[in-house]
């Protein structure tokens, strides 16, 4: 694993294989290295470079204090992808990854040939604002949950019912999640608070000019169906498909569906 100074802090990332790279961007709280477990083999298999890294705030990269704008995190990804000669590059996140792409796209268009949001939104509403708020209590109390309560919670919030009921798939993710160090503050935080200032973007997101696609999921609910659309449609000529029964961890819950999606977009920029 390599490191880049990128936008004043340190930033971990890992390049596999060769050919025209692809920038994948985390969602919160999500370690670089999940994506090897579904992304990166069919997109290196199909020729791409796949070029991954932690987020600030996501050990190993640097958790300077917080509070994280969306906007910072977009510069420290063009930051990086200068600091890397990747661009101009395929670019695709998840969640806040998806914002982070979003505004990426916005602010530097030089450096990407083409943007997919998966999971996004341009703005809050009453319930979203409530889940980061609710998160930002918690840590503001300093409680600290059992990662088996964490894990469980977590699963709640990425995936569908169909899902939950698979033991084989959920006994990896809670053997994954309970693998993997406990994520902590200042980057809890950080993040959370990025997630949380992210509102209002609607009209500014107008002004993305490189081809785009948005990939919603039917039962999301953290990033609904409903929010990508409206992004989808702020965003000229973009692209927009909707995985039906599916949730947020859709990239996990159907990698094939998600994977197709990226391959044949990925193949027209």
């Amino acid at each position: 694993m390599a490191r880049a100074t990128a936008n004043g802090i340190q930033l971990s990332y890992e390049v596999h294989e060769e050919g025209e790279p692809v920038l994948l961007v985390c969602g919160t709280g999500q370690a670089a290295y999940t994506w090897q477990f579904f992304q990166v083999s069919p997109l290196t298999a199909a020729g791409y470079q796949v070029v991954t890294f932690d987020n600030r705030g996501m050990p190993p990269s640097d958790c300077p204090p917080a509070p994280y704008t969306v906007q910072e995190m977009a510069a420290d990804a063009a930051a990086l992808i200068e600091a890397t000669g990747i661009g101009p590059c395929r670019v695709a996140g998840i969640s806040l990854g998806a914002f982070i792409t979003q505004e990426l796209a916005l602010a530097r268009p030089d450096l990407v040939r083409g943007a997919v949001m998966i999971g996004t939104m341009g703005r809050q509403d009453v319930f979203r604002r409530a889940i980061a708020n609710a998160w930002l209590e918690m840590d503001g109390r300093s409680i600290e949950l059992t990662p088996r309560f964490e894990a469980v919670m977590l699963a709640f919030t990425l995936f569908s019912p169909g899902v939950l009921c698979d033991d084989d798939r959920v006994q990896l993710f809670l053997d994954l999640t309970a693998a993997a160090p406990r994520w902590e503050n200042p980057g809890r935080r950080g993040q959370i608070e990025a997630d949380r200032a992210y509102d209002g973007r609607l009209e500014a997101l107008s002004g993305i000019s490189v081809p785009s696609m948005v990939v919603g999921f039917e039962l999301d609910m953290l990033t609904p169906a409903v929010r990508n659309r409206e992004v989808a449609a702020a965003i000229p000529g973009c692209r927009y498909e909707e995985i039906d029964n599916c949730a947020h961890g859709g990239p996990f819950e159907r990698p094939d569906e998600v994977n197709k999606l990226l391959l044949d977009f990925f193949a027209g920029v």
